[in-house]
């Protein structure tokens, strides 16, 4: 079932990169189906029935994948239409917006051919009283133009495009007060009582009195939200490796799996008995996963217990890597695109390094001569190390952070889990007597806030994580292969292999982490896309950089834009340069900025207007506040590149744009653009759009 599995996931992968057409892909299907027959039949040698299956389940894959493809597809239409939206979820309440998934369907239906008449979208409400009482399956009416999402261009940012289509996301729009009008509430389906359900469970933990940071571990431990999740707190659980604990999956429903076999045990033969028995702890198993929410991840554990539960009933094999292989199997022959999903490839690797590694290692240290005590500690440790092997190629190339402590780390943080989850269902359960309930509150509010403590304690630790270098796909399929080899060697025993493999992994590891590639340029200046304020970072030599705006740092929001870069490349802290800034490498002075031989001059205001001389630069940035004519400023300025901020108003940028086109001026617009970067090579410099490159 497993190498089916893995058939059907490269088909949908061929399919994601190759596009092929559906004529061509149903007739392989038709030609490994007569492979698959003449099997049989014995018409043809036996390996053609395998070679048929392998084939078959590849070009399913590749069909599955293509479909969804073509129901993607279309776009929303640009023009202003009338709409309504289903909310789908609950409101996230952020500020002064509100953001809600919904599903949209246009009330017109009578649309063109290839214009999305609905679909998933990310809306946002201003704050308001109407706003404010927004709640899942509430149906709402407007009329605007949906538009759709694209990624900002700047270097090492989260790759929204692509995770909204993954999700099913096709749009975004943005309602102000007044334009919209809620106009009902749907039949609301079995996720949306989930969600309802999963609310009143905040509200319990909201009102128990337990601290802001245990609140949000409880909520995130037992049900998965993590919508009030502090970036501190987020970034400690990282640094310490223990981030798999906020993400409910397998492990959370393996806890509590594992909890309802130890209160119910039953080993004998009676057949009435067993199915009983597993009848009650898949259905309080599902009970879990509604409270829940029922989300992705949460279903797809939900489905693999109830894979394995069905084989012990039946008394056939429930082999956890078969189980494992179908539920995946299942879940992507409904949903393709949830193999490109982080959460997915996550868990699914991070199980299946613990079916194919942790047993051999298991039998090697022959675990079970040693103690209770040993026994628990030696598993633990081989199951975190299993999993972090495992999840070592998408970790590297989505995250680039390596948690050095993350032994030590689950060695405390698996235990407190599970005590919490324990005390969690508690509360559940004796939610009808309060008198009782509260202390169980008091010593859960109490667990959570240690467990944070020894995660904060933890991740301050010297060294706790190492800043991987940027890697692109083809490295973490090469390092995937490899940690295969190693799994499989493991398995068939094979000693000089796996050493063959072992040493292999940790040169491969070596090369490419410790000794990266250098193809970063000696200087350069990279433009952000930021509709803030602008910013503009200047990169010398061994790594000084700066940070440069025309506005103060307290006023700049830049952090968001700028540090997944940084991170990336592991730049030092730069220095901020704004107003009147000068040393060695890098001079500002009223918006001038002098660096690596190039002169930008960033223009934010109309003082330029009086200026009597004429100030040849290499760089026009025209940014948030300009409101000039083009031709009056390239008088002042002569440049040889000119470039449109992504922080101009609409209006602004819009009004200029139509001034360039009749003086016949291509000018640099970064709001389309994406980042730009300027390459400074001698005596001239290079301009390289970052959305493009």
């Amino acid at each position: 079932m497993l190498c089916l599995a893995m058939s059907f996931m490269a088909g949908i992968v061929f399919s994601w990169y190759a596009g092929v057409g559906m004529q061509l892909l149903l007739l392989f299907i038709s030609v490994s189906v007569l492979a698959l027959l003449s099997g049989f039949m014995n018409i043809l040698p036996r390996c053609f029935f395998g070679l048929g299956a392998f084939c078959f389940l590849f070009s399913c894959g590749a069909y599955v994948e293509c479909m969804q493809s073509e129901e993607k597809a279309p776009q929303w239409s640009s023009e202003k239409l009338a709409y309504r939206a289903t909310l789908s979820e609950v409101p996230l309440f952020r500020g002064t917006s509100v953001k809600v998934m919904a599903h949209v369907e246009a009330v017109d239906t009578s649309l063109p051919l290839g214009v999305r008449k609905e679909g998933m979208a990310n809306l946002y409400f201003s704050r308001g009283i109407a706003s404010d009482t927004l709640a899942v399956g509430d149906i709402i009416s407007f009329r605007s133009a949906m538009t759709p999402i694209r990624n900002a261009g700047n270097p090492a940012e989260f790759d929204i495009e692509r995770h909204s289509y993954v999700k099913g996301i096709s749009g975004t729009l943005f309602l102000h007060e007044g334009s919209w009008q809620k106009i009902g509430e749907c039949n609301k389906t079995l996720q949306m009582h989930a969600l309802s359900l999963r609310e009143r469970v905040v509200g319990i933990y909201s009102s128990s009195g337990i601290s802001d940071d245990g609140r949000v571990l409880l909520s995130a431990l037992t049900i998965g939200e993590k919508r009030d999740f502090s970036q501190d707190l987020k970034e400690s659980y990282s640094k310490a490796g223990a981030s798999h604990v906020l993400a409910l999956s397998g492990l959370h429903l393996g806890i509590f799996y594992m909890l309802l076999l130890f209160i119910m045990p039953y080993n004998g033969r009676n057949r009435c008995l067993v199915f009983s028995r597993e009848l009650l702890v898949l259905l309080l198993l599902w009970g879990f996963a509604f409270v829940a929410g029922l989300s992705p991840s949460v279903v797809r554990a939900a489905i693999l217990f109830s894979i394995m539960s069905l084989g012990r009933c039946l008394r056939r094999d429930s082999s956890s890597l078969n189980s494992l292989a179908f539920a995946a199997l299942l879940m992507l022959l409904f949903e393709p695109h949830l193999l490109f999903d982080v959460s997915f490839q996550l868990s699914f690797s991070a199980v299946l390094s613990i079916l194919l590694f942790a047993p051999p290692v298991q039998r090697a240290l022959n675990i079970e001569k040693h103690g209770v005590v040993y026994g628990y500690v030696a598993n633990l440790l081989i199951l975190s190390f299993a999993a972090q092997l495992g999840t070592l190629p998408f970790v590297w190339y989505y995250f680039g952070v390596f948690p050095i402590y993350f032994l030590l780390t689950n060695i405390f943080v698996v235990p407190m889990a599970f005590v919490v989850m324990l005390l969690a269902v508690a509360v559940w359960l004796l939610a009808v007597a309060p008198v009782v309930q509260a202390p169980v509150i008091w010593l859960l509010g109490y667990v959570a806030e240690a467990m944070n403590a020894v995660v904060s304690a933890l991740s301050e630790l010297p060294g706790a994580s190492y800043q991987l270098p940027h890697t692109d796909v083809g490295v973490a399929v090469a390092l995937g292969a490899i940690l295969i080899l190693v799994m499989v060697a493991a398995n068939v025993g094979k000693k000089r292999l796996l050493i063959f493999a072992l040493l292999s992994l940790v040169m491969f590891v070596a090369v490419f982490s410790c000794f990266p590639a250098d193809n970063e340029e000696s200087s350069y200046l990279l433009i952000y896309n930021n509709r803030k304020n602008p910013l503009v970072h200047a990169v010398a030599e061994r790594g000084i950089n700066y940070l440069v705006s025309t506005v103060p740092e307290a006023d700049a929001e830049y952090e968001y834009v700028s540090s997944p870069y940084m991170e990336r490349e592991g730049l030092p802290a730069p220095f901020w340069a704004s107003g009147s800034y000068s040393d060695s490498l890098i001079s500002v002075n009223n918006g001038l900025l002098s660096f690596a031989g190039l002169d930008v001059m960033m223009l934010d205001h109309g003082n330029w207007e009086d200026n009597e001389y004429v100030v040849p630069v290499d760089v026009l940035l025209l940014c948030r506040g300009f409101l000039g004519k083009i031709d009056r400023v390239l008088e002042c300025y002569p440049a040889s590149c000119l470039v449109l901020d992504a922080s101009l108003y609409n209006r602004s940028r819009e009004r200029i744009l139509r001034e360039c086109r009749k003086a016949g001026i291509e000018p640099v617009d970064v709001s389309e653009s994406g980042a730009v970067k300027l390459l400074v090579s001698g005596d001239s410099f290079t301009v390289y759009p970052m959305r493009d490159k």
